[in-house]
């Protein structure tokens, strides 16, 4: 027998579940296909409400709705792309476009905040005069409208990259809301305009905050790090104890190739006579890995341990 033995595992049917395709997916663009086209209108009307009322704070309200929107059509757009067929050129096919549209978002994000805060403190320095009732009015138009998107999206965000950024985006955006009615009511109250600058400020605050952890997530895929909620570590402890014919793993990669879709590569030291306790192994620990970490794409090589003593036939305690 060969002193190494390579195992590629071809995704078997098992695997499906893993890709990021299928009823649910389905499913999920109908949901942001609605939720995009109320995004759209309640864009226009806080447009429209920000321009009349003079209001900051609606203002960077509307345009945190653009980023719901923007993400929302950027999803689409990149769920569409990514459900076109692997190439030999593209063995993955287009996954990674959701990926780098997440990217985007998050930039454009971080951009509209900056630039939202910067007039905000501008308005500190001047006078203004704010519109309190039309500003109210439209910010409670916004709110019911958030929280339909909310009801909408939820199902789906943990699926997926994008649809959890839109979701974190209309969260953001629901609390936006609930600011500028808060900022309109002092506004009321008081015939002072500093409540819109105030408000201005927590929503683009909350913008830079969403956003950073979009662009750090997306970041951490397109460099194939580890996914967040895996520990190599704890992975290896765990094939130990599961396999004691394992004796030493080296080389052990996993990453993430879009979202909820996981790969693995690995150089496994193991107590195998011939071809067939090799092929055992490896169905085995692919089955193990699939059902305890949600892994469909593995490739582990094989290296024969001929020299073992009879203490290393021992079962290991890793």
């Amino acid at each position: 027998m060969e002193n190494n033995c390579l195992i590629n595992h071809k995704p078997s049917p098992h695997d499906h579940p893993e890709h990021p395709h299928g009823p649910t997916r389905d499913v999920a663009i109908k949901r942001l296909k609605i939720a995009f086209f109320i995004g759209l209108f309640m864009l226009v009307v806080e447009i429209i409400g920000a321009y009349y009322s003079n209001s900051l704070a609606l203002l960077a309200d509307a345009t945190h709705l653009l980023a719901d929107a923007s993400a929302l059509g950027i999803t689409l757009i990149a769920a569409w792309m990514a459900g076109r067929l692997a190439s030999p050129k593209r063995s993955y096919g287009y996954y990674r476009l959701e990926v780098l549209a997440a990217l985007a978002n998050g930039v454009l994000l971080s951009l509209m905040a900056i630039t939202i805060a910067f007039e905000a403190f501008d308005r500190i320095f001047s006078e203004h005069q704010v519109e309190p009732k039309s500003m109210m009015a439209v910010g409670i138009i916004g709110l019911i409208g958030n929280i339909a998107m909310l009801f909408i999206v939820a199902p789906s965000h943990k699926h997926n990259i994008n649809v959890k950024g839109a979701f974190l985006h209309i969260i953001g955006d629901t609390l936006s809301s609930f600011a500028v009615i808060v900022g309109a009511a002092f506004i009321l109250l008081t015939n002072l305009n500093w409540p819109d600058v105030v408000a201005s400020f927590f929503v683009s605050t909350m913008i830079i905050i969403m956003a950073i952890r979009l662009i750090r997530e997306s970041i951490n895929i397109l460099l194939e790090g580890t996914p967040k909620h895996m520990d190599p570590d704890d992975i290896q402890k765990n094939i130990f104890q599961n396999f004691p014919s394992i004796k030493d793993i080296h080389d052990f990669h996993v990453w993430e190739i879009t979202s909820n879709l996981f790969a693995m590569t690995a150089h496994i030291e193991a107590e195998v006579r011939d071809l067939e306790e090799t092929s055992k192994l490896i169905d085995s620990l692919n089955q193990f890995i699939r059902v305890q970490y949600g892994i469909g794409h593995t490739t582990f090589q094989v290296e024969p341990r001929t020299d073992l003593t009879e203490a290393d036939k021992a079962p290991s305690t890793h």
